[in-house]
């Protein structure tokens, strides 16, 4: 089933109340949202949240970083951001990111290719590896996969 799409067209003074109104629902939070959220953020559970997700992201990438030294050593030994949900690597020159992204993604890993994520051209081809949506558990395998995609890209 379909929804219903609802545009309006105005000019003169109509059209410009329209376009205020637009402009705060763009650019301005609702106040009882802007509430539950100071609610939340200054409770004792959020610092909880906080230190619980950072424990959790730190022991994902180290696992990642563990299983890229292990099964990816020349993708091994660039610099890690202290925190974040990715890692970038930087591949060997010559391979496609894209296509590679897509070898990987036919052994069921997702990968993102670094092209689109540069304003410019990108001065060499780069993976972004998220870590945040895989425990540690299944990052040996993935990495693994992901070795298996770089060979098959680059034959």
């Amino acid at each position: 089933m379909g929804g219903w799409v609802t545009a309006i067209g105005a000019r003169g003074p109509a059209g410009a109340r329209l376009r205020a109104a637009r402009l705060l629902d763009d650019f301005f939070v609702a106040g009882p949202l802007q509430q539950a959220t100071i609610e939340v953020v200054t409770s004792p559970a959020w610092a909880r949240h906080r230190r619980a997700l950072r424990t959790a992201l730190r022991a994902r990438r180290e696992a990642l970083l563990t299983a890229i030294r292990w099964h990816l050593p020349d993708l091994a030994g660039q610099p890690v951001a202290r925190g974040g949900l990715h890692l970038w690597a930087r591949l060997p020159d010559g391979v496609d990111d894209v296509a590679l992204a897509v070898a990987a993604a036919a052994e069921g890993v997702v990968v993102f290719p670094g092209r689109p994520w540069y304003a410019a051209e990108p001065p060499a081809p780069h993976l972004r590896l998220t870590y945040a949506a895989a425990p540690p558990e299944l990052m040996d395998e993935a990495v693994r996969r992901l070795a298996r995609a770089l060979r098959t890209a680059v034959a």
